[in-house]
C-alpha cells in the first residue's frame, strides 16, 4: 500500500521540521573557533582604517611579514553582526548558515530526483539528516562555513543557466566569484567546478571521439561555458591578494600535509570510522546506490569527478567530509531516484525504505532531545581563556606573552595587544619551526616574553622548564594556566595573587591528609576562591573545594560544592567523589 501523496507530503514537512530543529540546537553551540575572533579584529580594522591588510597587524613574533588576507570579507561581515548586536548575532549567523545549507542542499536533491521543491521526499529528507550527523562537529562560525553555502549558490545557479541558458544566470555566476574572491581561499573548488563543467562541456563536442562513455557528458556544449569560467576566473583575482588566494589552497596542503604536520589542530587527520560514522554511512549508502553498476549512467562527469575528489580528499582530512556531503547528496538522490525494477532486489522493497526512514527519523528526534537537553547557554566556549584574560585586564598587564596558537586570535581580540601567534599557520609556519627545538628560557630571551599562558599540550612538554624562581604560577583553570616573569616588573602583583597551593592541571599529594590543617585549609580555599573569582565555571576548583570539605568531614557543603561542579560538565573523577560523599 502506497502512501497517500497529501499524506507523504506531510511527513515531509513534518520530518524536515525535526532535523532543521536539530541543525538550529547544533548550529546555536557556543562560538568555538579561535579564527573567528583574528577575523573579527580584521573586520575592525578595514572599518576604521578602510584599508584591507596584507602584512601581519596582529603579532610581535611577526608584525609587518605578508599575510595573505584571503579571509577579509568573512572578518567584515561578521564584525558588522558582532558591533550591531553582540556575540549573540554570531551565534544567530552561524544557526542561520546551517540552516540555509541544509535548505539549499534539499534544493539540489529535489531537483537531481525530478521532485517539487513543495513535496519533500521523506527519503530525501534522511538522507539530510545524515548528511547534518556527518557535518555536525564541523559547524563553526569561520569563512569555510560560508564557502560550503556558495558552493551550493553556484550549483544551483549552474543548474539554472544550464536549463535556461538566461543571461541573468551567466551574470550572477560571474559577481557570485567577484565576492568570494574576497571571502574565502576555497573560492578555488568553485572554480574546480566550474572548470569540470566546462570540460564535461567541451568533451561533449566530440562525444563519440574521446574515451569518456557518452552517458558521462551531460552538460549541453551550445552553452558558454568557457567564457563564463574565464569571466569567474577574472573576477576572482579583483581582490587584494590577486592570484595569492587561489595558491594559498595549495601552500596550505604542502605545509600541512607533505610535510607530515597536523599542527595537533585535529582537523587535518584523516577520516576514521569511528570519529565519521555519518561520512561512512552516507559513503555505503552511494555505493549502494550505484548497484547495479549500470545505474552510473545516471550520473555526469562532474558529479563522478566532484564526489571522488573530495571523497580522496576527505580520507586525508576530515575538514573535506563537509564538502563531500555538499556534492553526495544530490547524487545520492538522482541515483535512488531511478525506476525501482533497475534496483538490486534488496532495495527494490518499499517496506525496507519506510523502516529505514522511520529509523532515521527516531534518530533525529532522539539527537534533538539530547541537544535540547544538553544546550549551553555560554555564547563562547568556556574552553576560551576568559579567566585568564580577565586577571591579564585587572592587573593591568601589557606585556609579552607566550600563548597557545588556537588562543592567539581570542586574546588579541580581548587584550588589544599582539600576541605571540595564532592559528594563521602559513604566517607562523617559520616561527614553528624555530621554537620546536628551543628551549623555554631561549624563547623568553629573544622575544623578551613576561608572561606564560599554557594550556595542558604546552604544559605537559615544557612544564618541567618553568623554573619556579625566574616565573609565579598567578593563575589556573581547567584549560590553561598563567605565569609572570620575576623580574621587579611585575612584583606587587606575584605578592597579591601568586598561587602555591595547587599545581595546574594535576592534583595533590596528601590532600586527604592536608586538609584537615586549619591553616593550609584556609590558604587553600583563599586561592580557589582567587581563581573562581576570575572563572566561577572552573571545575577542578569546585572539585577541590568539595574534596577540602569531604576530608574536613563537612559532608553537607561537600555535596553542594561537587553537585556544582558537575553541573558545568560530565566528569568521572567528581561523580567518583559525589559517591563517596
Amino acid at each position: 500500500m502506497t502512501i497517500p501523496s497529501t499524506n507523504q507530503r506531510a511527513l515531509g514537512f513534518l520530518f524536515l521540521g525535526l532535523v532543521l530543529f536539530l541543525a538550529v540546537l547544533w548550529g546555536s553551540k557556543p562560538l568555538v573557533h579561535d579564527d573567528l575572533f583574528f577575523h573579527l579584529a580584521t573586520g575592525q580594522h578595514v572599518v576604521e582604517k578602510t584599508e584591507i591588510p596584507t602584512s601581519d597587524i596582529f603579532s610581535f613574533t611577526r608584525g609587518g611579514e605578508r599575510w595573505v588576507s584571503h579571509e577579509w570579507g568573512f572578518g567584515v561581515l561578521s564584525h558588522f553582526f558582532w558591533f550591531a548586536f553582540g556575540n549573540w548575532a554570531l551565534v544567530a549567523l552561524k544557526a542561520t548558515a546551517v540552516v540555509a545549507i541544509l535548505l539549499l542542499l534539499l534544493a539540489l536533491m529535489q531537483y537531481r530526483s525530478g521532485r517539487s521543491l513543495s513535496d519533500p521526499a521523506p527519503g530525501n529528507i534522511a538522507l539530510l539528516a545524515i548528511g547534518l550527523w556527518a557535518i555536525h562537529d564541523q559547524m563553526f562560525l569561520r569563512a569555510s562555513l560560508f564557502s560550503s553555502l556558495l558552493i551550493l549558490i553556484l550549483l544551483c545557479l549552474v543548474y539554472w543557466f544550464v536549463r535556461t541558458g538566461r543571461r541573468i544566470a551567466f551574470a550572477a555566476i560571474g559577481l557570485l566569484f567577484l565576492a568570494w574572491g574576497n571571502f574565502h581561499g576555497e573560492v578555488l573548488f568553485g572554480l574546480f567546478v566550474l572548470g569540470v563543467f566546462t570540460a564535461e562541456a567541451f568533451l561533449a563536442r566530440f562525444r563519440y571521439a574521446v574515451p569518456v562513455p557518452a552517458s558521462l557528458l551531460q552538460a549541453s556544449p551550445a552553452r558558454p561555458y568557457l567564457k563564463l569560467f574565464l569571466l569567474s576566473f577574472l573576477l576572482t583575482m579583483v581582490n587584494p591578494n590577486g592570484i595569492q588566494v587561489l595558491l594559498y589552497p595549495f601552500r596550505l596542503a604542502s605545509f600541512l600535509f607533505i610535510r607530515g604536520d597536523t599542527l595537533e589542530m585535529g582537523h587535518f587527520t584523516g577520516a576514521t570510522p569511528g570519529a565519521a560514522g555519518g561520512f561512512y554511512l552516507l559513503l555505503a549508502i552511494l555505493l549502494m546506490g550505484m548497484l547495479p553498476l549500470e545505474r552510473l549512467k545516471a550520473l555526469s562527469l562532474t558529479d563522478v569527478v566532484t564526489v571522488s575528489a573530495f571523497l580522496v580528499l576527505s580520507l586525508r582530512s576530515h575538514r573535506f567530509i563537509f564538502f563531500f556531503v555538499l556534492f553526495a547528496l544530490p547524487v545520492i538522490a538522482r541515483l535512488f531516484a531511478e525506476p525501482v525494477d533497475a534496483r538490486l532486489p534488496v532495495l527494490r522493497s518499499a517496506t525496507l525504505r519506510r523502516a529505514a526512514i522511520a529509523l532515521v527519523m527516531i534518530a533525529v528526534a532522539a539527537g534533538a532531545a539530547a541537544a535540547w537537553t544538553d544546550r549551553d547557554s555560554r555564547l563562547v566556549s568556556r574552553h576560551f581563556p576568559a579567566g585568564a584574560v580577565s586577571f591579564l585586564q585587572q592587573e593591568a598587564i601589557d606585556g609579552r606573552g607566550f600563548n597557545h596558537q588556537n588562543y592567539g586570535g581570542y586574546l588579541h581580540w580581548n587584550l588589544k595587544q599582539p600576541i605571540f601567534w595564532d592559528g594563521r599557520n602559513l604566517l607562523f609556519a617559520s616561527l614553528m619551526e624555530e621554537v620546536r627545538e628551543m628551549p623555554l628560557e631561549e624563547v623568553t630571551a629573544t622575544w623578551q616574553l613576561d608572561y606564560l599562558l599554557l594550556t595542558e599540550f604546552e604544559y605537559s612538554r615544557m612544564g618541567d622548564q618553568v623554573d619556579p624562581a625566574r616565573w609565579g604560577l598567578v593563575y589556573w583553570d581547567d584549560f590553561t594556566a598563567l605565569y609572570l616573569r620575576r623580574d621587579g616588573k611585575y612584583e606587587g602583583t606575584l605578592g597579591r595573587s601568586e598561587l602555591h597551593q595547587f599545581p595546574p592541571f594535576g592534583g595533590v599529594e596528601g590532600l586527604n591528609l592536608r586538609a584537615p590543617d586549619d591553616a593550609w585549609a584556609s590558604e587553600a580555599r583563599k586561592e580557589l576562591v582567587q581563581v573562581l573569582d576570575f572563572e566561577p565555571h572552573c571545575q577542578r576548583a569546585l572539585y577541590l573545594q568539595g574534596l577540602i570539605s569531604f576530608y574536613r568531614g563537612d559532608l553537607q557543603q561537600a555535596e553542594q560544592e561537587l553537585l556544582e561542579a558537575l553541573e558545568i560538565a560530565p566528569n568521572e573523577h567528581v561523580s567518583g567523589a559525589l559517591a563517596r560523599v
